[in-house]
């Protein structure tokens, strides 16, 4: 039996990233670090004359243990690496690109705020870099070229339009996306409803980020738009750096708390005072818990906005009696949960087992609630939805009541006129506003 879905809808993807993971150099099928030696590496995985890939994870390999520089630089000698985690939250490094790194002024030496830099016994960098740190190395690479750029995003709307998605939120929108974006738009050729939200790194940024999203919204277009900013405010549980109330199970440590509540509170009220909407990152309990926390404090200050949490993957009772007076979104993915579940138990404390993946106690409380798939960390797929949460109550997972694709359904159903038929094995068709798109 099928089912048609209007304005089929992906709640939290990074659009642009899902075009270049799929055209890049792939790492989730390493079984463990040494397989790098048997990567086929091809011109197109190049951002200028550095090698970048997307994917590895040392969860599912035979040995866990973190990699280290030394066997990228018997592998790749010739040239910087820059290798992403399957979580987009660390990264892999060779000495060259540590080398290149140093040259444009990143300091191995200190561990920036809310980010950790391994290093050895003699406090040398080991390659990898966690968070914040990553982010800020990420953000020192050269940029692709423009075809690169453009080819990434015609990539990416195959992908959602072929698992059957006519609308996307966008978690990682700028200027430069919004423009290329744009173009596509007034060329006829964009076939995705697209709202964005604008990453914001520091609080020192706030100020001229808003100043762009007003530009972008002062122009005219009908499949784009920008709501608000987006903030990360912790890491994941894949790289034990979501921050946790409890310790990670045998770690001695909770995480990372990568912006402080003061700075997250001002990027709500400048946020809120401008009418735009904020998205916060929050992965961990003690995450979801700042977020919340800090958004009743500025409410009480009498500024209020709308304030989406992404991820949510564990989330406390006292934290939800927080939300209700809020206007609040959640976004979750339960794909996370078909990825995580075999480690997830081993890896968290057992106070925080009942506090994973609440999309039930969401729902019996009325916080509205959207699924996503964190494209390209996961594949976007309405059947890795039903999946999860038909398979996840048998782990102690409580079970969602009422229609599963209904979290798959845009907010606004006049915003462009999607129909997605969904058969029991997967996508039979997609319309967007009469054309197919298949």
């Amino acid at each position: 039996m099928s089912q048609i879905i209007h304005n089929c809808y992906d709640s939290h993807t990074h659009f642009w990233a899902t075009g270049q993971v799929a055209e890049g150099l792939k790492l989730q099928s390493l079984k463990n670090s040494s397989d790098i030696s048997n990567l086929q590496v091809l011109p197109q995985h190049f951002r200028a004359e550095w090698l970048v890939g997307f994917g590895w994870d040392q969860n599912q390999w035979s040995n866990s243990e973190l990699p280290d520089r030394s066997l990228l630089d018997r592998v790749f000698p010739d040239y910087p690496v820059f290798f992403s985690r399957v979580d987009g939250h660390a990264s892999w490094l060779n000495s060259k690109a540590i080398q290149e790194l140093t040259r444009r002024g990143y300091d191995f030496s200190v561990d920036p705020q809310g980010g950790r830099i391994v290093r050895t016994s003699n406090s040398e960098p080991t390659g990898i870099l966690f968070d914040q740190a990553h982010i800020n190395a990420l953000l020192m690479l050269p940029d692709f070229s423009e075809s690169q750029h453009r080819s990434f995003f015609l990539s990416s709307q195959k992908i959602f339009n072929r698992a059957g998605f006519t609308h996307v939120r966008d978690l990682s929108m700028n200027t430069f996306f919004w423009n290329m974006l744009k173009q596509m738009e007034d060329s006829k050729s964009l076939t995705v409803f697209i709202e964005g939200f604008v990453t914001i790194e520091s609080v020192n940024d706030v100020e001229k980020e808003i100043k762009c999203i007003h530009e972008m919204r002062s122009q005219v277009a009908e499949q784009i738009r920008v709501q608000g900013v987006k903030i990360f405010i912790d890491g994941s549980l894949g790289s034990k750096t979501a921050a946790l109330s409890q310790s990670y199970r045998g770690e001695g440590q909770k995480g990372l708390l990568i912006w402080t509540s003061e700075n997250i509170k001002e990027v709500l009220r400048q946020t809120w005072q401008a009418g735009l909407q904020v998205a916060i990152h929050c992965i961990g309990d003690e995450a979801v818990h700042t977020a919340v926390k800090s958004a009743r404090e500025v409410a009480a200050e009498g500024i209020l906005g709308r304030l989406h949490l992404e991820h949510v993957q564990l989330l406390r009772q006292d934290t939800l009696q927080m939300m209700k007076p809020l206007h609040v979104t959640c976004h979750m993915q339960p794909c996370h949960w078909l990825s995580d579940h075999t480690w997830l138990k081993k890896t968290l404390p057992d106070e925080l087992h009942g506090s994973l993946f609440q999309w039930e106690l969401l729902r019996k409380n009325k916080i509205p609630l959207f699924f996503g798939s964190d494209s390209p960390i996961e594949d976007s797929s309405l059947l890795r939805t039903r999946q999860a949460l038909l398979e996840s109550p048998k782990w102690g997972i409580p079970a969602l009541q009422g229609d599963w694709w209904t979290y798959h359904v845009h907010p606004d159903r006049h915003w462009g006129n999607g129909q997605t038929e969904l058969g029991d094995n997967g996508i039979i068709q997609v319309f967007l506003n009469g054309e197919s798109l298949l």
